[in-house]
């Protein structure tokens, strides 16, 4: 069966990579991939694979595929966003929508999932039970996922785990990474508007400066990781934009901080969360200020399945050789919507080697296409062979 896979593979690339250059050229931002959707769509009813579109109200495509032989159903999932990126590639396929570009490789785990499709439509009377395939909208902070997750296709369904791959310029080509239990971490965002009193910058003693308050509420964030939380527990805080004022010698009457944190441990993502509240306001309030601060809880941490991590594994060992099977050893502080379907049920999230290449969200990310290939066959060996 390993032999017909390669051999599908190879006879279904050219194909595939067709369709990711379609994808490439035509980028659609978060929640409106409409022409991707479509795409999707006439693909799978092409290949006779029963398609429910516009799922949940949304561009989302769910397909199934029942084999011939008695076995449990599980899932497969692509996202089909892009980013708000002006492409800088120079490819002769490179996006045709200025300032939109898929620079997160969603163009290629679409394309990796309708050829998984296109495997398993050639071999049902081999495989065993029902492969879901999930097309999903908005991975990239439009809770896609969330939304998916919570429709009830899984209940509907009968789902028993998932799958989803993802595009890693730290692990090399041809090889891909697996981790078991906690891989991404928690995404939370927060926005703290300090009210002041503003003035003539020759006399700040008559006005209450905002900027010197944001100030010290930045410098005391630090102090959250370094002395309120295990330094055995990852903990990021960042600030990543202040607003103030309009001119050099007027003190502004607000200004506005915005940053993420990001944990792992549920339990720690709320102390930071709280800590990050009571700091910025009782520093505005030290200094005869006002800190209103608000905390917008996103992405939750995702946690892999080590026995479906274990099928994951034995497949690629088997499509790819041991050797380029590699254990990731540290979770990565960045976040992932999948996360979402794992709070139900059981899955994996596994990384696809393309380095060395431009980094993700890049305007010059351009992965070589016989990843392609590798993500495929690993998937249909998986779904074939380890179910």
């Amino acid at each position: 069966m390993i032999k017909k896979i390669r051999n599908y593979v190879e006879e279904i690339y050219p194909e595939i990579r067709d369709i990711r250059r379609t994808i490439h050229r035509h980028p659609e931002l978060r929640m409106k991939e409409y022409n991707t959707a479509r795409l999707v769509k006439e693909y799978l009813d092409q290949l006779g694979i029963d398609v429910f579109a516009q799922y949940a109200g949304t561009t989302g495509v769910i397909a199934r595929i029942r084999g011939e032989k008695a076995g449990p159903v599980r899932a497969f999932r692509a996202d089909m966003d892009a980013l708000p990126i002006k492409e800088e590639t120079g490819l002769p396929y490179s996006s045709e929508i200025e300032g939109v570009m898929h620079a997160c490789g969603h163009d290629f785990n679409t394309s990796i999932v309708l050829g998984l499709a296109r495997v398993l439509s050639m071999e049902r009377e081999n495989l065993k039970g029902e492969i879901v395939f999930v097309f999903q909208p908005g991975e990239e902070g439009g809770f896609g996922g969330k939304i998916l997750a919570e429709s009830g296709f899984i209940e509907k369904f009968g789902i028993s785990y998932i799958v989803a791959q993802h595009l890693y310029p730290d692990v090399p080509l041809g090889k891909i990474g697996y981790r078991k239990g906690l891989t991404t971490a928690n995404a939370d965002g927060f926005t703290i508007t300090i009210k002041g009193k503003g003035g003539h910058g020759a006399r700040p003693d008559r006005g209450i400066d905002p900027i010197v308050v944001a100030s010290h509420i930045v410098v005391a964030f630090s102090t959250i990781c370094a002395r309120e939380v295990s330094p055995l527990d990852p903990t990021v805080i960042t600030v990543g934009s202040i607003h103030a004022g309009t001119a050099g010698n007027i003190i502004p009457d607000t200004a506005t901080i915005i940053g993420t944190i990001r944990t792992l441990g549920e339990e720690n993502r709320k102390f930071v969360a709280s800590r990050v509240e009571r700091v910025a306001k009782s520093i505005a309030s030290g200094f005869r200020a006002e800190a209103e601060v608000s905390i917008g809880y996103g992405y939750p941490s995702l946690a892999n399945d080590p026995e479906v991590t274990d099928k994951l594994k034995e497949a690629g060992k088997t499509f790819l050789g041991e050797e380029n099977v590699l254990e990731i050893t540290e979770p990565t502080m960045g976040a992932e919507d999948f996360a979402f379907y794992l709070k139900k049920i059981p899955g994996t999230f596994y990384r696809l080697g393309v380095g060395p290449c431009e980094p993700l969200h890049s305007a010059r990310f351009s992965p070589n296409e016989k990843v392609l290939k590798i993500g495929v066959g690993v998937n249909a060996t998986m779904a074939l062979l380890f179910p």
